[in-house]
Parts: structure tokens; sequence; C-alpha cells
């Protein structure tokens, strides 16, 4: 990996125009027809930005000429945009189709367009040529499928595709461009980045057209008006065209029940990419110097726009209602009280009769098994799992700042306490989780750690090696089937070191399945020193996630986890017979669809990354049928290495 260093010269807007303008000239004086360097340069400018300090001193012509190249196909789209919109102006001046009509601004962008491959030939990349060649056909063919797509409400995944694809290809190649004049940089993973900045983009163009206050320029609502349906009319719940910018805006600005608008929330999320897309540079690039800046403005822009529409509706000169702008980063929440905001959204999960519904909905092969429980049972278990499941949702589903999370977190932890203490904090779930676990001697320190274990990923950190690992998996699995056992009266040593080895395995089965998932959250639970021992980067890792490619190190790497998973199921098992039967039987059928997950994963080609695995409804019934009968030939024999008497 290439490290960021001290030496190489920075590279402001004036100075990549400087070089763009020296390559152009002399390509022009051979004849090639080259636009001069205008506007923000923003693909050349991303190229720069990416490639570390100590390599920039070696930029030569030929980078810039492969920077200039991708300018050319930017210029070509531009003209492109001015024929299909009739636009009148670009940059403060009047266009070419404006000028000189629609023929002439056809043939210069198709000049331009056809003449970039002979600039990109000009970089002496074999590599970045390649990758040009391929952003140029995936560019055009995101403007045809967004034509294509007019009229229709897309979901995210049509969206991504979409954006990625016109907006972001470009960007994919200048990353390309700058990991060919670094050593030790992945060509894909920088691909993949730039693929995503790109897109980052144009979520900020497609924000700001609802900011008719930002005067970006363009004529606001415009994409509304081309029946363009992006990710801020989703996040409104806008699903129709035809409406006035007046209803359209009230849409997006009114605030809901928190306080927050849709296009706070979309706000929210551009500045989470913009996070995202920094750590992800590090990992590829080894450094985040000028790209950490040049992100931060580009969100900063759409946060002024905002802004901007938020004073202009207090002056009186915006339509619609505007709710009041948050400081940076955190919700509005005015005097609410981290307890409050918890105990309502806990008390909104209902009664015992209720948490059956949230079972099912959150974890299919646990719900599947613990149809084997008596009634009374399996009462019990939902109840712990809907506090388990709701106590990690206060981490992974709030879109709240890390400080007020925590808040919430420790909140939560203290109206625990009270009610295991025996207060009544008139929340159904705590009043009744909390009773029986203490009835029944469960100590309360299995909730205590669980609180801990989902506060861990507040703030992810790098596990170095498995030790490390399974501190986490202990406090976010292992404490569950603790408290279970014992909750069901198993108190001994022994068996609850075996109940703790059932939750390590399951762990690692979730963090195997959910590699992209987790990633594309910040995440990574991988440890350090086993990819390090297969030859697997965190880059690799980035580039599964956006991919789904693998290789055999990845295999391997996947294999070794697996395996580990694997002796833990196996302890685990060799305990079962003695719990008491109606728990070991639907705990026999768990474990087994859960292990089960690792042959979805082989099936899938090892494609944890774009991929999750699951296990069919049938595969479901064969595998817990497989539990049952490892069950029964194992009741009767003596628990290895435990002084328990098996009795089935």
């Amino acid at each position: 990996m290439t490290e960021a260093g001290t030496a190489g010269p920075v590279w402001t807007p004036s100075a990549i125009q400087t070089r763009l303008g020296r390559v152009a000239e002399a390509l022009r004086a051979s004849g090639i027809p080259v636009p001069a360097p205008e506007g923000k340069l923003l693909r050349p400018t991303v190229a720069a930005a990416l490639v570390p300090n100590r390599d920039r001193a070696g930029l030569d012509d030929g980078f810039w000429q492969g920077a200039l190249a991708i300018q050319m196909v930017h210029e070509a789209s531009l003209l492109h945009d001015d024929i299909l919109d009739a636009a009148a102006t670009r940059r403060g001046e009047e266009t070419v189709v404006a000028r000189r009509g629609i023929g002439p601004a056809l043939v210069l962008g198709d000049h331009y367009l056809t003449a970039s491959y002979r600039v990109a030939a000009e970089a002496g990349s074999s590599l970045f040529l390649s990758h040009f060649i391929e952003a140029v056909e995936r560019t055009v063919a995101g403007e045809v499928a967004q034509e294509r797509s007019s009229g229709t409400v897309l979901d995210e995944e049509d969206y991504q595709a979409i954006i990625r694809g016109k907006s972001g290809e470009l960007f994919g190649a200048a990353a390309v461009l700058a990991a060919s004049r670094c050593s030790a940089v992945d060509a894909e993973a920088a691909r993949a980045l730039g693929c995503e900045i790109g897109a980052l983009y144009q979520m900020v163009d497609d924000f700001l057209d609802y900011c008719p206050a930002a005067d970006t320029g363009k004529p606001p609502f415009q994409d509304y008006r081309q029946r363009k349906h992006t990710f801020v009319l989703r996040e409104a719940g806008v699903r129709e065209f035809g409406l006035s910018d007046e209803e359209v805006r009230a849409r997006l600005f009114e605030p809901r029940a928190d306080g927050r608008s849709p296009m706070w929330m979309c706000l929210a999320r551009l500045d989470s990419l913009r996070i995202e897309l920094v750590a992800r540079c590090r990992d590829v690039f080894g450094h985040a110097d000028g790209l950490a800046d040049l992100l931060d403005g580009w969100v900063r822009v759409a946060r002024t726009g905002l802004e901007a529409e938020v004073a202009a509706e207090e002056a009186g000169e915006a339509v619609g209602v505007a709710a009041p702008l948050p400081p940076r980063g955190e919700p509005s929440l005015g005097k609410v009280s981290p307890e409050a905001v918890v105990a309502e959204s806990a008390r909104a999960l209902g009664t015992p009769q209720e948490w059956g519904a949230y079972f099912g909905r959150h974890s299919k092969s646990f719900r599947f098994a613990s149809l084997l429980f008596p009634a009374a049972a399996r009462a019990d278990v939902e109840g712990v799992y809907a506090f388990c499941r709701f106590t990690d949702d206060l981490v992974d589903e709030a879109e709240v700042p890390v400080t007020e999370a925590r808040a919430r977190l420790e909140a939560w932890r203290g109206l625990a306490r009270a009610a295991y203490d025996g207060a009544a904090v008139s929340i159904p779930l705590l009043d009744s989780v909390m009773m029986q676990m203490r009835e029944s001697g469960t100590p309360f320190h299995y909730a205590d750690d669980l609180l801990t274990g989902v506060g861990m990923d507040l703030e992810p950190a790098d596990y170095s090696t498995l030790a490390e690992l399974e501190v986490y998996t202990y406090r976010v699995a292992s404490v569950v089937g603790g408290w279970v056992t014992e909750l069901f009266g198993g108190h001994e040593p022994e068996l609850l070191t075996r109940a703790y080895a059932l939750g390590h395995a399951m762990q690692l089965t979730n963090i195997l399945r959910d590699v992209g998932e987790d990633w594309r959250r910040g995440r990574l639970y991988l440890p350090l020193a086993l990819m390090r021992r297969h030859g697997v980067t965190r880059g690799q890792v980035a580039d599964v996630a956006a991919t789904g490619r693998v290789d055999q190190a990845w295999i391997d790497l996947t294999e070794e986890l697996m395996a580990v998973a694997d002796r833990h199921y196996a302890s685990a098992f060799e305990a079962i017979p003695a719990l008491p039967r109606f728990y070991g039987r639907p705990v026999a059928v768990a474990a087994r669809v859960y292990q089960g997950i690792h042959e979805e994963i082989r099936r899938n080609g090892y494609d944890n990354g774009t991929q999750r695995a699951y296990t069919s409804l049938r595969r479901k019934v064969i595998l817990g049928a497989g539990g049952l009968w490892s069950l029964r030939k194992l009741s009767g024999q003596p628990l290895p290495g435990m002084g328990l008497t098996l009795a089935h």
C-alpha cells in the first residue's frame, strides 16, 4: 500500500487547469480537437487528489493527458445534456446549441467523444486505457438507462445503478488513472471507490435540484419536471409525477414526528456517505489528503443550499413548509430526553402477544426453530429475543450521532436495571423480561454485557486476532445463549461454556454471511491477523463488497473461519442433550439450520459481498431434521470433559 508521504506538489484548481491547458494546447497543435479545460474540472481534480504525496512529483504529461481525456468525455456529455434540456446558458455563457443549433452542438460533442480515445491512449497506460474505454461505454449506457426510466419510480438498487453509470464511471476512470501512477494500489478497488465518489456527487446534484434558494444556475425542480425519480423523492415518499412545485416542496420539507424533514434525512445520508468514502480512500490509496476536503466541500454545498431554503422560508420568500435545520450531523430532538425516546420506542413493541411477529420479521431461522418450544417457553424466548433485537436496533437503525445513540443505550441500560431490581417501568418488554430474568436466578450481567457489546458497534474498531473478535462475539451472541440456558434452569458452568460456544459459532456465521453489508456500514469483523496470513487486504474486502468477485485467498480465509465456527458448533452440540428436552430440541434445530448457512455461502461462490446467504424453508426442514436425528444419537452418552449425565 502506498503511503501519503510528505513530498510532492499541492494540486490547486488553478494548477490543475494550467497543466491540462498545457497538454491541451499541444494536442490541438497536432490536430486533435480538444476543448479548453474549464469549469470545476472535478474528475481531473479527483485523479490528482488520489495520488499520494510522494508520487505526485512524478506525474508526467501522460497523466494529465489521461485526465484531459476524461474531461473531454464529460464535456461531450454536457453538450448532449444542453441539447436535451434546450439549455440557453452553461457556466454563465451561451451554450453551443443556443448559439449554433442542434446539429453543430451534436457534431462537436461527437468529435470530443471520439477524440478522447486518442488522448487517453497518450496516457501511456494500458491499464487506464482499458478502464477508460469501459467507463465511456458504461457512461453512455447510464444515460440511456436514465432516459428509459423517465416517469418510473425507482428503487434504491436501480437508482444507484443509473447514477453509478452516468456519473460514477468517469470518476472511476479517474481513480484508475491515479492507481496507474501508484505502487501496490489495486485498480479494481480504485475504480469501485471512484464510482462511489461519482455517485455521491450526483446525489448532491439531485439534492440541490430541490433547493431553489441555492442558486445553482439550473432551473429548480428540473429533475421532477423531467420525471426523474431520485433518492430525494423516494425519501419523501413521492411516487407520482404531475404535482405542483408547491406540493412537492411541502412533502420534502414537512417535519416528521421526530422533527426531521425528508430533506434533512437526505442531507444526513450524504454526510454519512462522505465519511464512508474518506475511510475507503485511506484503505485503497493509503491516504485521503485531498479527497477529504473535496468531498466535505460537496456536502457543504448541499448543506448551504438547505440552509438557504430554510432562510427563504423564514423570510416568507419560499413556498411549502420548511423544518428548522438542525446542527450539522445532529437530529432535532428538542428537549426530549434519551430515556423518553427509548421508552416510547420500546412501548411501541406492544405486549408479549406481539413479540412473536417481531421475532418472525427479523430472524426466520430462529423463528423456525422456536416452533418446537411449548407455548409458554416460546413466549419467554420471544421476550428475550425482542429485548436483544430492540437493543441492537438502538445502534443499527438509529440515524443519530454517536453521542445520542450512546446516550440512548445507557438510558436503556438504566431502565433494564431498574426493572430487574423490581421497579415497574411501565414498559411491557422490560416489566416482563426482566422479571423473568430475576425470578429464574439469571444474572443481570447477560443484559449488561449485551448492551456493552452492541455499543462496540457505535464506533467500530478492527479486531487484530480471533481472540479479540471473540470478546465481541461473546458480548453480542454468547450471552444470549447463557441467558436463555439459565432462564430454563441450566446453571452448571460446564453447560454454560457450551452455550457460549454456540453463540460464538452463530455470530461467526453471521459475520461471514454479512461481510458486504457490514463493510458498507463501515464495519470489518474479519480478524486482521487471519487476513494477513491469507494475503487478503482491506482493499480486497472493499472490492468483494462492491463486485462480489473473489479469489482463492478469499475462499481460504472464509473456509478457515467457517472451520472455527464449525468447531464451536460441534462443542456446543455435545451439550445439547443435557438441556431440558423442550429446550434442547429447538436449540439443536437452530444450530443445524444456522450452520447450514455455510453451505449456502459456498453455493454462492463465496460471494458474501453482494449476496446474502440464506436457507430456504425446504433446506430448513432438512437441516432441522438432521439436527434432531443427531440429538437422538447423542442422548444417553457421557458428555465429553464434563461431569454431566445426558438423560434422554
